[in-house]
């Protein structure tokens, strides 16, 4: 007989409910306020909780923003998969991804100088616990992104390459962008970016179909 999932207690709903406020508040402070000038009085005043019960749930600022750069992580790859197994064909499908990757560069731009440093880094400095989470979330991306890019060239619509380097060559001009919006303060970077990198897709990605003076001299 198959068991029912057991129902959380008490104490497991008010700390997943006290978790996620303290996140959402993390988030505003640090939007304000930026990342490195937030602080954790700011964030427990902001979630309406003493600066002692923020620290009972994460035990310094470096923890909470890696949790909040994991929560991301988890939301974008279940976008990521939504679009990858939903329908639609493969060209179209990498436009939707390409896309949902820069609004994410817009929303959590304030988590992007923090991710790229953890990248950086290798891990080093980091916990062990969130470094393993973060190079499992990019393996999960790569897979995702790699199986719609065999999909495009398996049908033709794509041209001939390594899907996998294919997807390394996206995620790295979308982290270019993520990059000149940090270094160079540009707010309108990802909105100015995005028409870009899906014409670079569209014109240098996608086989373009042969004109009939080519197919004749086939």
């Amino acid at each position: 007989m198959e068991l029912s999932p057991s129902r959380p207690t008490k104490k497991e709903m008010v700390t997943a409910f006290r978790t996620k406020e303290i996140m959402a508040a993390a988030h505003r402070v640090m939007e304000r306020q930026g990342l490195e000038a937030a602080t954790m009085e700011e964030i427990a005043a902001a979630a309406g909780v003493a600066k002692g019960t923020v620290y009972l749930y994460f035990q310094s600022k470096d923890e909470l923003i890696q949790a909040l750069i994991t929560r991301v992580g988890e939301q974008m790859l279940a976008g990521i998969e939504a679009v990858v197994e939903g329908p639609g064909a493969p060209a179209e499908k990498i436009r939707q991804v390409a896309s949902l990757l820069l609004d994410y560069l817009i929303r959590e731009r304030v988590l992007f100088p923090a991710y790229a440093r953890d990248l950086l880094r290798g891990g080093r400095g980091a916990a062990k616990g969130y470094w393993s989470r973060l190079q499992e979330m990019e393996e999960r991306f790569v897979t995702l992104v790699t199986r719609l890019f065999a999909q495009g060239i398996e049908s033709g619509q794509f041209i001939p390459a390594n899907p996998r380097l294919l997807t390394f060559l996206l995620r790295g001009m979308v982290r270019a962008v993520g990059y000149y919006q940090m270094s160079e303060g540009q707010e309108k970077a990802v909105q100015e970016a995005l028409p870009v990198l899906l014409t670079l897709l569209s014109s240098g990605l996608t086989r373009q179909p042969q004109s009939s003076a080519e197919v004749a001299t086939l």
